[in-house]
């Protein structure tokens, strides 16, 4: 199959908008059902203390994807003082509605080509963020930018899923995702191995007629391949576990928790 990145549109026939895709569509576009999605859990707590104890009593992180704030709020909450930076407006602003005096500290930017300009004891991109750069070249440019705003002591965490049953897939597959508002969200799913692109259109359908489209692009990477982009931005894998608490990593598992630092 062919992807093409710039022509990919968001659109809601209720109000027959349309625009070209971009780092903020699909955060835009979800934005009102991104917690159905992904809703707040014990492993999103989990995620959050385990960035709070690498930070100390006092330190400071900087989150990249923070979205509505399903991991940052628990960071924010153990003490650390938190910067949370995502491409979408309406994600951020969804985050302050739904966590009013979280204390994250947040900021417009695409991660994978800005910088906040400062360092930070601990940069991490938990749920498998750090796959929205679309290429190779995007996610190496996004590494070398965690490692320039991390603290020389600090650490940078990149949690991602194993891609290995998404490489395998023939064809396209097809989810369904019914939510609590009462609409339903259908995903079909389709993938280009040769360059590692997975291409989602999430359509959901709501009350009233709502119907609305939204593609989501992301470019998986194997965890050998992440352990190289991190080494030629000057970092050092320390561990890596199949969670926040530290289970041991394993051919089966399916995702990782990789903790790195400034290599010595």
């Amino acid at each position: 199959m062919t992807t093409t990145d710039t022509t990919t549109t968001t659109t809601d026939r209720t109000e027959g908008a349309a625009q070209p895709f971009g780092e903020n569509t699909y955060g835009d576009g979800l934005a009102a059902v991104y917690d159905f999605l992904y809703p707040t859990s014990p492993d999103a707590q989990m995620a959050g203390e385990y960035v709070a104890r690498l930070a100390g009593e006092g330190g400071t992180a900087l989150e990249l994807g923070v979205g509505t704030g399903r991991v940052g709020v628990f960071t924010a909450r153990a003490g650390v003082r938190l910067v949370g930076v995502d491409a979408s407006q309406k994600m951020l602003d969804t985050l302050h509605e739904r966590h009013p005096g979280s204390g994250i500290e947040t900021r417009l930017l695409d991660f994978t080509s800005q910088s906040t300009g400062q360092r930070f004891d601990v940069v991490y991109v938990p749920l498998s963020t750090f796959f929205v750069g679309r290429t190779a070249e995007a996610q190496q440019r996004t590494m070398h930018l965690m490692r320039e705003q991390v603290q020389d002591d600090g650490h940078v965490v990149v949690e991602a899923f194993e891609p290995r049953d998404y490489h395998a897939l023939e064809g396209m597959r097809t989810d369904t995702h019914p939510f609590p508002d009462g609409s339903l969200m259908i995903d079909t799913t389709a993938v280009d191995r040769t360059r590692q692109l997975i291409v989602v259109s999430h359509t959901t359908l709501g009350p009233g007629g709502r119907y609305e489209t939204v593609k989501e692009v992301v470019r998986y990477a194997f965890a050998s391949e992440i352990d190289l982009m991190a080494a030629r931005a000057g970092l050092e894998l320390v561990e890596r576990s199949e969670d926040y608490v530290g289970t041991p990593f394993h051919a089966g598992s399916l995702r990782h928790v990789s903790r790195y630092r400034v290599a010595r």
